[in-house]
């Protein structure tokens, strides 16, 4: 398919990943190095493009001429790999982009100490590569394998399979990428690729080349973070588009973590919250272990996808497994099926006598191999999903071939999505899984495993099929004028006046509690009064964030003498300025609230409101802009969500207001939140009667 030279302009990444020639840069003789294990593995495999040594101090390397500059090669080349150190790895790049090579490969680490006044070696030959149009593999990576062409690219590259899988992979880990790769279970990418600190190439543009590629049915990432935010939205919106699922195990989650991960590769490792809002809203799979990671994968790898309702069917031969299942199952969110009363009859036609006929069902009742039959029922169920085998085809044990051959012969006569799964992975007979796989069946390595890819593979494919909606109305060009002329007026200032905030609530459409600002007492009294006892006192100084804390707040002022007394107290310790508002009913304090992302811009967070949200950190982060459908959603996936909807006789929320008020907020954030660095409306009380915010803190950003 390739031959040497390039014949027709290539893209960056294509050269990259797919070259038709191959310069290895620092290729040597000796037995040790690191440029011959690279020659070696490139010219050991599948690959028939042509491959040219770079070394000023050979002929010939390997049976191969050998070439002293980028320059001497007969032909222009697609891809230049570095085995150099980092002395030399910059001129050796320089030297590339004006032999207009369109692809490198940069192993090295690319560090130097730090030096003041110029830009360092990462950001140099950052400037080089982009300035040549150049796709760049590095820098501190492994390499990528390509199973399509038959391309090692590596010095410390595992066997190569010799046929391409419908699998893609992006690691940031480098020694993950290797172990991926070499995994003993049947699963073969079509490209694999160990990221490393992408200094010019990124995840994004990795995902896009996969979603190109016809054999990529899923695309499995290592993620430490994501360096090119908008492209990376847009690839991971192009995948779910073409119903080609991402799943991601996000690494330095935690704020340890993150700090091994800006050791690691000086990666700004992002809020954990706002990765997690990011994969909900573009139905991208989130993974916690590798072990999660492959079985997932596994299972979607199969075309085969689950209907829009309907849960996991299990048949297991163990009634202690079965306990297992169901814990796991609860714990985890699993969804097994609820079975129709006619497949609950069916099954006690096939079970042994006093055998339950239930899902998951023990079909291990008087020694009889009666899995084939329960696997029928369950598949032909119209509330089941997924169908499941659990048995662990222990290695060495005659009744594996029973297993197996049950789950091999439901598989054949159901087009659902139909696995088997071992409880204990080292157990599992890798003969009867190779020849299961063979056969187009998934088979999974472990209880826990097992059941999160099911859940991930339902809940995806319902992602897929969610009806989008209606988009939340935007406001009119004059109302972002008017808002974010106000916001600029107040750059400089630590939170914006109150004001000012409750002018931008209203510019939004999110109904406030009725309120005015005064500034002594007699002024204060008269507005009381004119908003109608009771009320509450806050002070309205600017710079007191929390209101509380300084002794700011007065409640339940039900006269004037009262409101009188309150001033006087606020005004001494917070000084004159002070907002009357009038008391709310009573109902559940909600939090919404938005924070500025540094990657991906304003997220939104709702939760239970007022001292809940620091107890109980029951919040949901979301990417606005929402739908108060969406919205709803959003709430239902509280803890607290009980307290909304009445729990032992507390006041019930007006939902379809409080969603509409979260969506006018999260519309708030979506057109002006980046001039915020926060913004806190804390509590929103929810009741009967609608949805009132009582307090409002906007955090601008400063120099605007």
């Amino acid at each position: 398919m390739m031959a040497g030279g390039a014949e027709t302009p290539r893209a960056p990444i294509e050269a990259l990943l797919r070259p038709r020639s191959i310069a290895i840069v620092g290729a040597s003789t000796r037995e040790d190095s690191f440029g011959l294990r690279l020659l070696n593995s490139i010219t050991g495999g599948r690959y028939r493009g042509a491959v040219y040594p770079i070394n000023p101090r050979y002929e010939e390397i390997a049976g191969h001429r050998c070439y002293p500059s980028l320059k001497a090669l007969p032909e222009p080349v697609d891809c230049a790999a570095f085995a150099v150190s980092d002395a030399l790895v910059e001129a050796g790049l320089a030297d590339a982009a004006e032999a207009g090579v369109r692809g490198a490969v940069l192993f090295g680490r690319g560090y130097e100490p730090p030096v003041r006044g110029g830009p360092c070696q990462m950001e140099r030959l950052s400037a080089i590569a982009r300035n040549a149009g150049m796709a760049v593999c590095g820098n501190n990576c492994m390499g990528f394998f390509n199973f399509v062409d038959g391309i090692k690219m590596s010095g410390y590259s595992p066997p190569m399979a010799e046929t391409a899988g419908s699998v893609g992979l992006v690691s940031h880990s480098g020694s993950t990428w290797s172990a991926l790769i070499g995994n003993q279970r049947d699963l073969v990418f079509n490209h694999a690729i160990s990221a490393g600190q992408e200094i010019v190439t990124t995840m994004a543009d990795y995902i896009e080349f996969l979603l190109a590629a016809p054999e990529t049915r899923v695309i499995a990432c290592l993620m430490e973070t994501v360096r090119a935010p908008a492209r990376f939205l847009a690839a991971i919106e192009n995948a779910d588009r073409q119903g080609i699922p991402v799943v991601v195990l996000k690494l330095g989650r935690t704020e340890r973590g993150r700090r091994f991960a800006l050791a690691h590769s000086g990666a700004l490792a992002g809020s954990d919250a706002a990765y997690g809002a990011i994969f909900a809203r573009h139905n991208v799979i989130r993974v916690y272990t590798p072990d999660e990671l492959m079985d997932t994968v596994e299972l979607l790898r199969s075309p085969r996808r689950p209907g829009a309702n309907g849960g996991i069917g299990i048949v297991t031969d163990s009634g202690g497994e079965r306990e297992l299942i169901v814990d796991l199952a609860t714990d985890i969110g699993a969804p097994l099926a609820e079975i129709t009363p006619t497949t609950s009859e069916r099954l006690t036609g096939i079970l042994d006598p006093g055998m339950e006929p239930q899902n998951p069902v023990d079909s291990y009742g008087d020694g009889r191999t009666l899995m084939e039959e329960c696997l029928g029922a369950l598949a032909d169920d119209p509330g089941v999903a997924v169908v499941a085998l659990s048995t662990n085809l222990v290695a060495g044990r005659p009744y594996a071939r029973a297993g197996s051959t049950a789950i091999e012969h439901a598989f054949a006569a159901t087009a659902k999505p139909a696995l088997v799964f071992g409880n204990l992975h080292s157990a599992v007979s890798r003969e009867e899984a190779t020849r299961l796989r063979a056969l187009g069946v998934p088979v999974l390595m472990g209880t826990t495993t097992a059941l999160m890819a099911m859940r991930h593979l339902i809940d995806w494919q319902r992602g897929r099929d969610a009806p989008r909606g209606e988009p939340p109305a935007l406001p009119t060009q004059q109302v972002l004028d008017e808002a974010r002329a106000l916001v600029r007026t107040h750059a400089a200032s630590d939170a914006l006046p109150l004001a000012e905030s409750l002018r931008l609530l209203e510019l939004f459409g999110i109904a406030a509690s009725p309120s005015a600002v005064t500034a002594d007492v007699a002024a204060t009294v008269d507005a009381a009064e004119r908003i109608g006892f009771p009320v509450v006192l806050k002070t309205a100084a600017p710079d007191i964030l929390h209101k509380t804390d300084a002794g700011g707040v007065a409640l339940d002022l039900r006269d004037r003498a009262a409101v009188a007394d309150a001033y006087t107290r606020i005004a001494a310790s917070c000084g004159k300025l002070v907002q009357v508002q009038a008391q709310v009913a009573a109902g559940t304090e909600v939090l919404l609230g938005m924070t500025n992302d540094p990657q991906f811009g304003p997220m939104v967070t709702v939760g239970l409101g007022g001292v809940l949200t620091e107890i109980l950190a029951d919040t949901v982060t979301f990417q606005p802009p929402v739908s108060a459908a969406a919205a709803r959603g959003y709430l239902e996936r509280l803890r607290g969500y009980p307290l909304l909807r009445g729990y032992r006789g507390r006041p019930m929320a007006d939902l379809d207001v409080l969603a509409l008020a979260i969506e006018r907020f999260s519309v708030l954030c979506a057109t002006i939140g980046r001039l915020f660095a926060a913004i806190d409306l804390n509590p929103v009380i929810a009741a009967p009667s609608g949805a009132l915010a009582v307090d409002a803190l906007f955090l601008p950003l400063r120099n605007l």
